[in-house]
């Protein structure tokens, strides 16, 4: 059961999340290398993958590039 107008927006954060996490999965990496990769903090891949944080679009973009999956992937 669906509740509220954050529901759909909760699901497409969770949805680029989930996506994230499966092709650094796929890759066999770590959210700490992932997060060198990028440049930013392991504490910070765990809260995208885990829909607690939305990333500007040029982190978006660099996830994309380092996991080499479509940005629209990670919600561009």
């Amino acid at each position: 059961m669906e509740r509220g107008p954050l529901t759909k927006s909760m699901k497409t954060k969770s949805n680029a999340g989930q996506a994230m996490r499966a092709a650094r999965r796929r890759l066999n990496w770590t959210q700490l290398e992932l997060a060198r990769r990028v440049g930013i903090t392991e504490s910070l891949v765990t809260k995208i993958e885990t829909g607690r944080a939305t990333p500007e679009r040029e982190l978006k973009e660099a996830i994309a590039k380092a996991l080499n999956i479509p940005t629209w992937e990670v919600g561009i």
